[in-house]
């Protein structure tokens, strides 16, 4: 029994994390948009009105490799159900990204192309692989001895097994490996993307596999793309094997009671378990890579600019001004910040940066740095603009110029009055934007080629030279300055603009293919950072394996390689007389800000087309293509099966692919969509949050179903739970409940009611008299035989006001609350009669009953949140700087003059800690009973310090004194564990003790509470690798009015000693 205890006790914790990897949406698209779908033979996508063509691309892909992303994975997208795969596109969001998610099953898409440092494969391509790939892996959750269970549970379980078996790693890198194997590109072929492991190796850090996969706050870690794509690439290099996915999954499918099945099957693929694999495959890398630098060297010298780094650090988009030098730096410890480093070494924090979506951008001889960055819309997540704004280095102020759109990478004009921009329309496709910095307005626009992806433009002399992505990578062109606005000769400096607006401000389309040439023809490499120096375009390229800086001349046509590091650089930038070469150097300790002198550089010829070869990902793509050619006849014979089922159909884009006409997507038709459910009752929402006033508020006997609408705008649930009465423990409730929140308007929506948890109870008010003169007030309530029904609603606005590293926003909030409880005003008096046996004891004697009204219980209150702090780096406990607000007010209408009505203000503040991962946070909370009147008191927070915050009749007796107000103060204080492992259930990371200091005041007196809490923050608990930290707090509690509440009889301790637990969910 005991075994079983602590397995429920396991399972409680371990499911606000799986239900947050389940249940949740990427966001909201603005509400005005109107919807449509169409069908391919295996998917539904759903897309945004006048989008048709942009959803016939991402449909025709999805199909494209729906059969080759099936062929190692051991699964096809969509083999084990029915119903086609929805897709939604998310075309107004500026970042790029996409999710597959199983509660329900869909597949969101963002369709935005990543705007700098993109892969060398075009975005809709890389997307459909990557998240086909994740479609495939799930089924393994819908199969084998996992089959009955999605008629008992629904579609959460394969999620929920998604998190168990494989694991995020797994999944992701997995996926990497499909779009680089399938692909001439792909992350695995990629100077970036493996780059750290290849310096840390060098130094000789080869962690075990716990460290790498769950991190640390000390050392940096990579994520789980690269850490899986590197574990399963090299199993499969090593092996000639490409099903090793697909070997691993079947097999959890078929053994899920295998608690060591990674060790039981790499066993069978390698002879070894995983992690002695893993331990083979890191030194596999390491020989390869050694290999490599050999190759590569010599290397030029260089000296080292920044301070040696105590703790990863990163720099990068450096530019020059004077002898000053500018840069983005953070840290493990320190969140995103532009620094300025004098002639001396000496730095300077100038200002914090946010989700920059380009580099930054500065001509020689202007004090303004140029960037793009993405600004979320105040209301709607799914609505993100890149912003182009700028920093003034003479006036330090940091400056919006363009507040929306879709626009990257900003360059100047040789003159300085034009903005030269790279933008993303939400139907799709690319174009270079030319705007006047003197007021923003529209002076020209190239439309890209259909075929290519533009990702930098820059105007040097009479031409626009930009980098641009197609399907056989990364390539350099060049277009003409558009005449029809831009009027004189083009001599190298800017012309004279002098069409009329209404010409400026409309689409050049003719200009969109026409004299495009082709400089360097697109190889599967990348390229970034296109700058000028002279008549020579600079530019970064990883195509030698490594990131180095090359010149392309515009005169002659070669290309040279600058530099040679050993293991890559970025962000190359010339000092302003061209003697000094500054860069971010790639090292075990971070991205290092390092220089060389011109003269040293190794100014090389080479050819575009002369590129590194990548030995594992060349293997695993080799694998691929035998089997296709072993499965290839299966394979068409299936497509071909279900192309003749598809009814309603026409030819679809590529000539292949048949599409279903498109139909409106009505959003009430759609809005509940049931896809999961359970025999037990449960609830979402208060499991992930660890929030219930009773053990049936989180789980209890019943039934439950759970909601989402596709567009991720309804969420909810019903269900029906059996639990035993509050009041009547020896009776049981049958009760019904049902919740949902709707974020599909501006406002959002959220709405609650509960059936019979207990019967409805009547309250009555008692007046009592001692001698003719009122005494006390007193309120009874009993039971009635009605079932109790509570009902909630919450009206909200999200405004989210995030730019520049800081995280700012406003809530107002509505909330109502409407029970069947009752309230009788009428008053019952008594008189207090002197016991005839005992004189010293008084007796009530209803004498009279004064008539009134029966009013339900209600609660309706609002209030409104502000906040504005810098966000948090990875180590760092709380933000550096930050404060926040909330203020509101509460009460029963019709009963004000019984239960006063209640406001509070809430105040917090962040600053920094003695040293960067220490912080310190101070808090104020006040509270004040608005009518004096009023009979009873009532409260809506708890001004208690934290060590006597339990106790219930201190707490009634503060709210006698009609105002209350607490102050405190935290300390963090994390400590480095070293990282340890107790096998393969906990993986620790690291302490955290917090001092704490609490002071109540109210009227005539106060207590405070002093002590300090420590816990252990795991990376992995029970197998389940969400932040979980364990610990206990304690409390020394006092006060000048500690006295006086003992001697009323208020039972208190003078220590407090308590657990404390949380779950940081992903």
């Amino acid at each position: 029994m005991k075994y079983f205890r602590m397995l429920i006790i396991i399972v409680i914790l371990c499911f606000p994390a799986l239900a947050k990897a389940q249940f949740y949406t990427v966001g909201d698209d603005p509400g005005r948009l109107k919807w449509y779908s169409i069908e391919t033979p295996g998917y539904k996508i759903i897309y945004p009105s006048g989008l048709d063509s942009l959803a016939k691309v991402y449909g025709g892909l999805l199909e494209k490799y729906r059969i080759p992303v099936s062929r190692s994975a051991g699964y096809a997208p969509g083999e084990m159900t029915r119903i086609k795969m929805p897709v939604i596109l998310h075309a107004y969001n500026a970042q790029s990204n996409g999710s597959v998610a199983w509660a329900p099953k869909r597949m969101d898409l963002f369709t935005s192309p990543e705007g700098y440092e993109a892969e060398a494969m075009p975005w809709a391509d890389m997307l459909a692989i990557h998240e086909s790939r994740h479609v495939a892996q799930m089924q393994f959750g819908m199969s084998n001895a996992f089959k009955p269970f999605k008629w008992i549970f629904g579609e959460m379980f394969a999620g929920a097994m998604a998190g168990v078996y494989p694991g995020q790693w797994m999944l992701e890198g997995d996926a990497v490996v499909a779009e680089t194997a399938l692909t001439t590109a792909g992350r695995g072929r990629s100077g970036d993307f493996l780059n750290y492991y290849m310096a840390a190796f060098d130094s000789g850090d080869f962690r075990n596999w716990n460290r790498w996969r769950y991190g640390s706050y000390r050392y940096y870690t990579p994520d789980h793309y690269a850490l899986g794509y590197m574990a399963l690439s090299g199993i499969r290099y090593r092996t000639g094997k490409a099903d090793i996915t697909g070997t691993y999954l079947q097999y959890f499918a078929k053994r899920p009671y295998d608690v060591i099945s990674y060790r039981t099957v790499s066993r069978k693929l390698t002879g070894k378990g995983f992690r002695k694999t893993f331990d083979d495959t890191m030194r596999m890398y390491h020989d390869i890579w050694s290999e490599e630098k050999e190759q590569r060297a010599p290397f030029i010298p260089s000296v080292l600019i920044s301070d040696t780094a105590r703790i990863y650090t990163e720099y990068s988009d450096i530019v020059t001004y004077g002898d000053k030098i500018y840069a983005l730096k953070s840290s493990l410890d320190k969140s995103k910040a532009l620094v300025m480093t004098d002639n001396t070494g000496k730095e300077k924090v100038l200002t914090s940066f946010g989700n920059i979506s380009g580099p930054l951008w500065h001509a020689p001889g202007s004090s303004r740095i140029w960037w793009s960055e993405n600004i979320y819309d105040e209301r709607w997540t799914q609505k993100i603009n890149s912003v182009i704004m700028y920093y003034d280095l003479e006036k330090d102020r940091k400056r919006t110029f363009k507040k929306d759109g879709k626009r990257f990478c900003p360059t100047t004009s040789p003159s300085g009055k034009y903005l030269v921009t790279v933008e993303y329309p939400v139907k799709g496709g690319s174009g270079i934007e030319i705007l006047e910095i003197s007021n923003g307005r529209r002076a020209a626009y190239i439309n890209a080629p259909d075929s290519l992806q533009i990702t930098e433009a820059l105007w040097l002399g009479d031409r626009i030279f930009m980098t641009g992505i197609s399907e056989k990578g990364y390539g350099l062109y060049s277009t003409g300055i558009p005449e029809m606005n831009l009027t004189g000769k083009a001599t190298g400096s800017d012309n004279e603009h002098t069409a009329a607006a209404e010409q400026a401000d409309r689409l050049d389309k003719d200009n969109g293919t026409a004299a495009w040439n082709t400089l360097l023809a697109p190889q599967p490499v990348k390229i970034r950072r296109l700058q000028a120096r002279g008549n020579e375009l600079l530019f970064t390229s990883d195509k030698n394996g490594v990131n180095e800086l090359y010149s392309f001349s515009t005169e002659s046509g070669k290309l040279r390689q600058l530099t040679s590091t050993a293991y890559g650089a970025t962000d190359f930038c010339f000092s302003e007389d061209g003697k000094t070469l500054y860069y971010a150097a790639s090292t075990a300790d971070g991205k290092l800000l390092k220089c060389t002198r011109s003269s040293d550089l190794l100014d090389r010829e080479t050819g575009f087309s002369d590129i590194h070869r990548y030995r594992v990902a060349d293997e695993m793509s080799r694998q691929e293509k035998e089997l296709a050619e072993t499965f290839g006849r299966k394979a068409r014979e299936q497509e071909r099966d279900e192309k003749d089922d598809m009814a309603d159909s026409e030819p679809g884009n590529d000539g292949e692919t048949a599409f279903s006409k498109p139909e409106r997507y009505r959003k009430a038709a759609h809005l509940f969509n049931i896809h999961s459910w359970a025999p037990v009752y449960f609830n979402v929402d208060n499991i992930m949050e660890m929030s219930y006033d009773n053990y049936y508020d989180l789980a209890s006997l019943g039934a439950a179903a759970v909601f989402q609408n596709h567009l991720g705008t309804m969420t909810g649930q019903i269900g029906y739970s059996a639990h035993k009465d509050p009041y009547e423990t020896d009776a049981w409730r049958h009760s019904g409940h049902a919740k949902f929140t709707y974020t599909g308007l501006y406002p959002v929506i959220e709405a609650s009611v509960d059936f019979n948890d207990r019967a409805s109870r009547d309250y009555s008010f008692n007046r009592y008299n001692l001698n003719g003169a009122p005494y006390m007030m007193s309120m009874t309530g009993a039971g009635t035989e009605k079932p109790y029904v509570q009902g909630n609603l919450t009206v909200y606005i999200p405004f989210n006001l995030s730019s520049g590293g800081w995280s700012r926003g406003i809530v107002p909030q509505v909330s109502y609350t409407l029970t069947n409880d009752r309230y009788d005003t009428g008053i019952i008096d008594y008189d207090l009669i002197p016991d005839e046996e005992n004189a010293n004891v008084v007796r009530p004697v209803p004498t009279s009953r004064e008539d009134g009204k029966t009013i339900l219980r209600q609660r309706l209150s609002g209030s409104l949140r502000m906040y504005t702090m810098r966000n948090t780096a990875t180590s760092e406990i709380y933000p550096d700087w930050g404060i926040g607000m909330e203020t509101g007010v509460s009460f029963n209408p019709g009963l004000a003059g019984w239960f006063s009505p209640v406001g509070y203000l809430y105040l917090y503040g962040y600053l920094p800690g003695i040293t960067p991962n220490q912080g310190l946070r101070l808090s104020g909370v006040w509270q004040r009973q608005l009518k004096g009147d009023s009979i009873f008191d009532t409260g809506t927070v708890n001004t208690l310090p934290r060590g006597l915050s339990n106790l219930g009749d201190l707490s009634n007796t503060i709210l006698s004194y009609r105002q209350s107000a607490k102050v405190t103060a935290d300390y963090a204080i994390p400590i480095y564990l070293g990282d340890f492992s107790i096998g393969p259930v906990f993986y620790g990371k690291r302490a955290l003790l917090t001092p704490h200091f609490d002071w109540t005041f109210f009227k005539g007196g106060g207590l405070y509470s002093v002590g300090a809490s420590l816990q252990i923050e795991f990376g992995c608990f029970f197998w389940i690798g969400a932040p979980v930290s364990i610990g206990v707090t304690w409390s020394y509690n006092g006060g000048p009015s500690w006295n006086s509440f003992v001697d009323r009889g208020i039972p208190m301790n003078r220590n407090y000693i308590g657990p404390v637990f949380s779950l940081s969910l992903p």
